[in-house]
């Protein structure tokens, strides 16, 4: 999704009530927002000021149980991202549920992976 390259990340907020994610992005002519709907579970990285994005690429449910692997073993104790009894069990459930893997990329700031129902790239203005 080269639609948000060198855009800035001016803010995001995480509703929860709603399950959204919403990133405010601009460039030097556009505003645009990034939306991630009916979000299931995120991690962002290295989250400073004037963040500039690299790509947002959506990858295959598949890799997301393989890079993720060790942060899921982690989260079972916290019952996260959800309850589950086994990594098989959490994988069908997060199938079940149809969440697409996106991975943001930076080249300067934040990082991280968002699993959602579907993603927006809105453009405000």
């Amino acid at each position: 999704m080269n639609m948000v390259h060198d855009y800035e990340i001016k803010s995001y907020f995480v509703n929860f009530e709603s399950k959204d994610i919403v990133m405010n992005i601009s460039d030097d002519e556009k505003e645009k927002q990034i939306i991630f709907h009916n979000f299931l579970c995120y991690k962002f990285y290295d989250e400073m000021p004037y963040s500039i994005i690299l790509d947002l690429e959506e990858r295959v449910l598949d890799k997301f149980f393989i890079e993720n692997k060790e942060l899921l073993i982690q989260g079972k104790k916290n019952v996260w991202p959800m309850r589950y009894n086994s990594l098989e069990e959490l994988e069908e459930e997060i199938r079940k549920e149809h969440m697409t893997y996106q991975v943001l990329y930076s080249s300067y700031g934040l990082n991280g992976w968002v699993l959602s129902e579907s993603v927006e790239i809105k453009e405000m203005n």
